[in-house]
């Protein structure tokens, strides 16, 4: 395994109706914490694991989405356009733990990005208290793709995210293991990924590009090779959505456990010939959910 840090921190689901996509998310086994809003109008609920996690995103104030860093780009309004063009994976915040010294790599390598967003929000502890979060994101926007778009995200008081009282799910659910987008053809990202990790994190091959980073994989699919990896279930896009993320695979510390209760639930999936379970994108905001053994 290709050591290099910038790893999965965590995707950004974005749906229309957050009400909707945490009952949804629950009734798969996954424990939601509290609600807390962004300065530019957007609202997220955090579904945590002890090294990254996947982050709920929908739009509370549409008034505020054109607040702009002091490169013009607006959060919230590339959350509000992703919506609109597909609910599901919008964007995949990389986990940094020093943004500008992570900025500083980004221009030496010549990757574009539209700099970085210094924030704060009221966080709530799972006993009622509140203290204030402070967050440093560095944008990897990518214009021509939207949709695999990326930012660096900086934690200057990770004990206000990573709370062990959200990190216990009736799934068993314990870390994200891959993402999974669909293009065309995806030797065209290529650039993108060997830019963010290295050539050495890369590999490609016939309808697939993989890039490994020390927090999980990220996989590139053609359309042809998304319909065998995701055999049983539909694969959520269209052409025109092209490219996108589809997929989030997470592992368990049990897997009977996660099937217990996806039947509990009477939750559709399929168990695949390699020992997981996939589940079907409508039942996750548009995002197809793997559940594999840790």
């Amino acid at each position: 395994m290709t050591t290099n840090h910038l790893g999965i921190d965590h995707p950004l689901v974005a749906v229309r109706d957050m009400d909707k996509a945490c009952e949804d998310f629950a009734r798969l086994g996954f424990f939601i914490n509290p609600r807390h809003h962004h300065p530019w109008g957007t609202d997220n609920h955090l579904l945590m694991f002890p090294e990254n996690f996947i982050e709920l995103i929908s739009i509370y104030d549409d008034s505020k989405l054109d607040l702009t860093n002091e490169k013009g780009f607006a959060f919230g309004r590339f959350i509000s356009d992703s919506i609109e063009r597909k609910e599901g994976i919008s964007l995949v915040a990389l986990h940094s733990e020093d943004a500008r010294k992570d900025h500083q790599l980004m221009e030496q390598r010549s990757v574009a990005n539209q700099g970085i967003v210094d924030f704060r929000r009221i966080a709530h502890r799972p006993d009622g208290s509140e203290e204030e979060a402070v967050v440093s994101l560095v944008m990897l926007i990518n214009d021509e793709h939207p949709s695999i778009s990326h930012f660096f995200c900086h934690q200057h008081k990770p004990h206000l995210v990573w709370v062990e009282d959200w990190m216990t799910h009736p799934n068993g659910a314990n870390a994200i293991t891959a993402v999974s987008y669909v293009a065309e053809d995806p030797a065209e990202l290529v650039e993108r990924f060997a830019g963010i990790y290295g050539q050495e994190a890369i590999t490609v091959g016939a309808g697939y590009l993989k890039a490994q980073t020390d927090r999980g994989i990220f996989e590139v699919l053609s359309p042809a090779r998304a319909q065998t990896r995701f055999t049983g279930v539909d694969v959520p896009v269209t052409h025109n959505q092209l490219p996108s993320g589809v997929a989030i695979r997470v592992s368990t510390c049990s897997i009977e456990q996660a099937k217990s209760h996806l039947d509990t639930q009477n939750v559709d999936y399929v168990e695949t010939t390699d020992g997981g379970l996939r589940i079907p994108a409508y039942y996750a905001g548009n995002t197809i959910i793997e559940i594999y053994p840790a």
